[in-house]
Parts: C-alpha cells; sequence; structure tokens
C-alpha cells in the first residue's frame, strides 16, 4: 500500500488503491466505508454481524441521539450521535444488500421518497393548504391506510409495534383508540387534572417508585393493561 503522506491533500485512498478527492459526497463516501466493512475481506465484526444482533446497538444509538437533544448539548455533539444512528441505517442496508434480501440504501431511500410523497398530498398532490391538526390526522390516516393494506386488516390499532417502548405504546394505543372514536377522551378524568408535563413526570416516577417499594414490574403493568385497553376498545378482527 502507497505511504499516505504521498497523497494528494484532501485525497481520500480507498483499499484498492483508487482515490477520491474531498470534499466529494460524504454520504457516498461513509456508504462505500460501511459496505467495506460488512465485506468478507473487510471487518471480521462486521461481518459476522445480522439485522437482529444488531437491534442493541440501534436502541442504544437512538437513545443516546434523543438524550444530546434533550440535554442540549453543542451542535456538533448532537451531529456526532446523529451519525452513529446515520451508521446503524447504513449498516443494516449494506447487510441487506451483502446477503442479497433484496433491497439495498437505494431501495430503502427510493421507498422513503415515495412514502413522503404520498403521504404529503398537500405539497406534491392537489390538496391544499391544511392546518397542523390537519397535516397529523392526514398522516395518520394515510400510514394506517398502508399499514390496512399490507397487513390485510385496517382495525384501530393495526401498525402499532408491539416492541415500542412501553409507555409510548400505551400512548399510541390511547390516541389510535381516540381518534376512531372508540375511547372517551374524558375517560381519564376522574382524577385531579395533569397540570403540566413537569408534574405528569412526577406522579408517573411516583407510580414507578411505589411499583418497585411492592416487587412489581410497572413495564409489565403497564404494558398488560395497554393491552386490555386495546382489547376491550378494538378486539380482533377475525
Amino acid at each position: 500500500m502507497a505511504d499516505p503522506s504521498e497523497n494528494e491533500p484532501g485525497d481520500v485512498e480507498l483499499g484498492d488503491g483508487a482515490h477520491r478527492d474531498a470534499p466529494g459526497d460524504p454520504l457516498a463516501d461513509v456508504r462505500e466505508t460501511v459496505r467495506r466493512l460488512v465485506e468478507p475481506e473487510g471487518c471480521a465484526w462486521h461481518d459476522a454481524q445480522t439485522h437482529a444482533s444488531l437491534v442493541p446497538f440501534l436502541i442504544e444509538e437512538t437513545a443516546e441521539f434523543i438524550d444530546a437533544v434533550e440535554r442540549g448539548l453543542p451542535a456538533g455533539e448532537v451531529a456526532g450521535e446523529l451519525g452513529d444512528v446515520l451508521y446503524q441505517v447504513l449498516f443494516h442496508a449494506a447487510i441487506a444488500e451483502r446477503d442479497e434480501e433484496g433491497y439495498d440504501l437505494d431501495a430503502v431511500a427510493e421507498t422513503l421518497n415515495r412514502k413522503l410523497i404520498d403521504r404529503h398530498p398537500h405539497v406534491f398532490g392537489d390538496r391544499g393548504y391544511l392546518s397542523v391538526e390537519e397535516l397529523h390526522a392526514e398522516w395518520e390516516r394515510l400510514k394506517e391506510d398502508a399499514a390496512g393494506e399490507e397487513r390485510g386488516s385496517r382495525g384501530a390499532l393495526d401498525g402499532i409495534p408491539a416492541g415500542m417502548p412501553t409507555l409510548a405504546r400505551a400512548a399510541k394505543v390511547v390516541e389510535r383508540l381516540k381518534r376512531a372514536g372508540l375511547l372517551d377522551p374524558a375517560a381519564g378524568s376522574a382524577r385531579e387534572p395533569i397540570l403540566d408535563e413537569s408534574e405528569l413526570g412526577d406522579a408517573i416516577l411516583d407510580l414507578v417508585i411505589r411499583a418497585n417499594a411492592q416487587g412489581i414490574d410497572a413495564d409489565r403493568a403497564l404494558r398488560l393493561a395497554a393491552n386490555r385497553l386495546a382489547g376491550r376498545a378494538d378486539p380482533p378482527h377475525r
């Protein structure tokens, strides 16, 4: 391999001896880097990974990005964490391409682009102006219709991932049932109203502390409660 010091300033040397001038296309560059890593002659650890084995890393990197945003870290640190999330996307796409699973990053991008266009008819079609509330309702409707077509079902809760964090899934179940008219928005208002986000957080934390003191798995308790609510309000279609 040639001495890296012999490269022209701004050159990036690829493993096959080729060079690419920098700055070039950073996204194309990192895509090629990840591709090289997952090849059999690349990095042994990367070569051994599967979609399933990478799931914990995707969860962790996403959580770290969220933490960086919510803590208000400097832009450079937030960008770094977002880059780690992008790395996971590139990693999964490279595995799919390597293992000939029928899609690659281009297919992922094409599907995403088509989805964004289809779900924004007010921008790319003739729907005209929509308020933020109308946009949210339209997005969810189109999303649910697409999920229903893929799964052959159009239940109110169709398409909610079982693997969502428990509290996020419970909130999604409640929102879907409320929009479908299957849940009274005032059903949970018998107790004192929650004043703000901070008070709500304290109330939830208090329940977690009480559950811990009694040896109850709070996460499981909420998951089962959400399942019961879903079953009562929107029974499985047969």
